[in-house]
């Protein structure tokens, strides 16, 4: 199926996706307390457009590929990035990752609700059992609250 997202047109496979992200490891891989946030804070991890999104691709956004965490920022929300594979590729718009040679910029787009996103070919860290399949990586960036209980961590 075709979709359109923010500037791109994609094609892709949402079934042959939650499929995939079914036969995935349910246990987070890193448990630094950051991770252990984002996962506790569940639902409030995105705003619902990046849920209508994840759902309209078949990601399951419990499962994200990698988490980076740069902090926390005025408003007392953590920033956090990460992507997500899907199956599928971009038909129109222009590949977010720009640059050569292992260094560049990744160009987001904003969505409603504060996310940003950004959609590249260039795919990083993908589970085996994407290997066999067209694969594009969704790049993130959202605002979490801090969930845990105890001390936040000082970034």
């Amino acid at each position: 199926m075709q979709a359109a997202i923010a500037t791109w047109l994609v094609e892709c496979e949402p079934s042959a996706t939650r499929s995939i992200y079914a036969a995935l490891p349910t246990v987070p891989s890193c448990t630094c307390a950051e991770c252990r946030n984002f996962h506790a804070a569940a639902r409030r991890s995105f705003a619902p457009e990046m849920y209508a999104l994840f759902t309209l691709l078949g990601v399951d956004p419990t499962k994200p590929a990698e988490l980076c965490h740069w902090g926390r920022e005025p408003s007392g929300l953590y920033l956090t990035g990460g992507w997500f594979h899907f199956v599928g590729r971009i038909l129109e718009g222009e590949d977010a990752v720009q640059g050569s040679d292992g260094t560049g910029m990744i160009k987001f787009q904003a969505l409603p609700g504060g996310a940003e996103l950004a959609l590249t070919m260039h795919i990083s860290l993908l589970p085996a059992a994407f290997r066999d399949v067209s694969v594009c990586q969704l790049e993130f960036h959202t605002r979490i609250p801090w969930v845990l209980p105890g001390v936040e961590p000082a970034l």
